[in-house]
């Protein structure tokens, strides 16, 4: 029926632009700073003309710290063959995106004093950057990392800056229909969140403790609440009650077969993320240091090198893997 087709291309158009201008919204909130610009200018130095904007995310962006720990980016590139990382490196960025890459700089403030700043960044595409945080990824790699604060560091124009804000709105809106699909009770948007980064980090072989991925929604608990708000005005079964909580009847066989979409997804995402992490070690140096403190800050859990280790990490560093699993470091 062309009115109901068209009335609800309407409705979907009116949730994402709604949407939208939420995310825009925190992107002008998002701290700004001279070290983030350094980093930046260090990575466009590095890739060259291919890149086509620079995506902040992460600890330090929660923290506003950026200069205190390693700084998390995502850039996009137009060309792997142009983003100068070799040819064998490109051919498995485009097989097995991203390729991950580990930054140094130094940083002179107007006081002449010089820090060095850290930084991992992954490189991807713009095509398949585009169509994994939109949601066109089975596994939430993307899609649920993005649903989550991020800001535009640097963009070559405001088309391509478009489009990704655009992206990440279609991922979010794809997150939160797959977190709806886990709820079997009345709930919260902080437990409607919580649920869904709690499977979403399932899927990788991540480090962070339970209690660490529950405190995300705290960083920005009113865009968390607001973009919930929109998307649930969107769900017909939906309402909010007196105390913010929305009132949820859920379909038995819709809720079982979430649980089995999201139960595949944690089997295949753990095989990605031991595919990963090999390749991993093929696209910076000190890969295995780099791990091993990520794990140790998150986890809690100390992780001892050995030289071999450092020396062949192809080699030692399954062995520190084999080890991190076994004590349940790793998930």
């Amino acid at each position: 029926m062309p009115g109901r087709s068209s009335s609800t291309s309407a409705a979907a158009a009116s949730l994402s632009g709604q949407l939208l201008l939420g995310l825009r919204q925190l992107q002008e909130s998002l701290p700004q700073s001279p070290q983030l610009n350094t980093l930046a200018a260090a990575i466009r130095d590095r890739h060259g003309d291919a890149v086509q904007a620079i995506i902040y995310y992460g600890s330090c962006l929660r923290s506003g710290k950026p200069d205190q720990g390693i700084a998390d980016f995502y850039v996009i590139v137009d060309s792997y063959q142009r983003a100068q990382m070799g040819r064998i490196r490109a051919w498995l960025n485009h097989w097995l995106p991203p390729n991950v890459f580990y930054l140094e700089t130094e940083h002179r403030s107007q006081d002449a004093a010089t820090q060095t700043l850290r930084a991992k960044y992954a490189v991807i595409s713009t095509a398949q950057f585009l169509h994994g945080v939109s949601g066109g990824w089975q596994l939430p790699y993307l899609w649920a990392r993005f649903a989550q604060p991020a800001g535009l560091l640097w963009t070559r124009d405001g088309q391509i800056a478009d489009r990704v804000l655009r992206a990440m709105i279609a991922g979010q809106q794809h997150f939160l229909h797959e977190s709806l699909a886990l709820m079997n009770k009345d709930f919260s948007a902080r437990e409607l969140w919580q649920q869904g980064l709690l499977h979403s980090y399932a899927t990788e072989l991540r480090a962070e403790r339970l209690s660490r991925i529950k405190a995300l929604y705290d960083c920005w608990p009113d865009y968390y609440a607001r973009q919930t708000a929109v998307f649930m005005q969107a769900q017909a079964a939906l309402q909010a009650d007196a105390d913010g909580r929305y009132v949820w009847q859920a379909d038995a066989a819709g809720h079982a077969a979430a649980q089995r979409r999201w139960q595949s997804r944690r089997r295949r995402g753990k095989l990605m993320s031991v595919l990963r992490l090999s390749k991993s070690l093929f696209t910076f140096s000190g890969a295995v240091d780099y791990a091993a403190w990520k794990v140790e800050r998150h986890s809690g859990q100390p992780v001892q090198l050995s030289p071999l280790a450092r020396r062949w990490p192809l080699i030692g560093g399954w062995v520190v893997l084999w080890r991190l699993l076994r004590s349940g470091s790793l998930r």
